[in-house]
């Protein structure tokens, strides 16, 4: 996905996966100079451990969502750019 030709306008990506997490695909994102946005999903309540690293800055859409909230969060960072 990192080397896809064409334009990324955002990454979603749940945060815990088996082989590469979300906070791994980012970091593999920034060391290869991607700025793309980053959503991350997770199913685990904030004080788990598990969610959003504090210093990244990234969303997190805790699971369930609705399409009317990942619809939100999506417009909300495209809006950014």
């Amino acid at each position: 996905m990192l080397r896809q030709p064409g334009t990324i306008h955002l990454i979603l990506s749940d945060l815990v996966m088996p082989r590469l997490g979300g906070r791994a695909l980012y970091d593999a994102a920034r060391r290869e100079g991607k700025t793309t946005p980053f959503l991350f999903a997770s199913g685990y309540s904030p004080g788990d451990g598990r969610a959003t690293p504090p210093e990244l800055g990234v969303p997190l859409l805790h699971k369930p969502w609705t399409p009317a909230d990942l619809l939100a969060r999506v417009r909300e960072l495209l809006d950014r750019k």
